[in-house]
């Protein structure tokens, strides 16, 4: 079977990956969606950990994953990820727990918003956070640091990775907000909308509930019951 990769194990680089419809980043980024919707249209997995957060206010974000993943302490992927990120992808970082450096900085933002990517998720750290703040990307890491890596490898680009305890693969739906990052897969964007549609209606069933008086959680008595707490 002809690879759709070119290198060897550590050093490969998967230059086309199958995107979604771009139609599902548009509906996530122009209506009332939020992560908790994602995550319990998932049934609340597929979500990162509350490690990857925002390093500053920014809009949502939405978009494709671009994988990269980073030898502890090393970039080099991640450069050679821009040769195959497209506008409107989201590159997904994986460090090796690599916490002590820096995966990239301002200069490599730039680049970033030269090519028009959507966001940067990285399990890991990022530096000049004095400038990227202004810059208009939004960011999520576990932290910032000030010391910088390598560019000598190994990595990868485009193949399955670990980013906030979860498995991202190239092309799963990305989005991010003020409450976090969720993972789409792929090949479940549809059911995972339906999902969060439903809960997004019950939510709003249940606000109004609210507001007409109805304080306790429909149900909650007859669950109590059936547990013999309550007679």
């Amino acid at each position: 079977m002809a690879k759709d990769y070119f290198g060897r194990m550590g050093f490969r680089f998967r230059p086309e990956i199958e995107r979604p419809d771009p139609k599902w980043a548009k509906k996530l980024m122009e209506e009332e969606y939020s992560t908790p919707y994602l995550s319990d249209g998932m049934n609340k997995l597929y979500t990162m950990d509350m490690g990857i957060h925002q390093l500053f206010c920014a809009p949502k974000m939405a978009g494709p994953a671009v994988t990269v993943k980073c030898c502890s302490a090393d970039n080099l992927a991640l450069h050679k990820a821009f040769d195959y990120v497209k506008p409107g992808d989201v590159l997904v970082v994986e460090t090796q727990r690599g916490y002590g450096y820096a995966v990239c900085g301002d200069i490599m933002v730039s680049i970033m918003i030269k090519l028009g990517v959507a966001g940067l998720i990285v399990d890991g750290c990022v530096r000049d956070i004095e400038t990227i703040k202004n810059m208009g990307l939004p960011v999520f890491a576990r932290g910032t640091v000030c010391g910088a890596g390598h560019k000598d490898g190994p990595g990868e680009v485009n193949f399955p990775i670990s980013c906030g305890n979860i498995v991202v693969n190239p092309g799963d739906l990305i989005f991010g907000d003020e409450n976090g990052v969720v993972c789409v897969p792929k090949e479940d964007i549809e059911e995972t909308m339906a999902g969060a549609d439903k809960k997004r209606m019950a939510d709003e069933a249940r606000i109004a509930g609210i507001a007409r008086g109805e304080i306790l959680r429909p149900g909650l008595n007859d669950y109590l019951r059936s547990k013999g707490i309550l007679e």
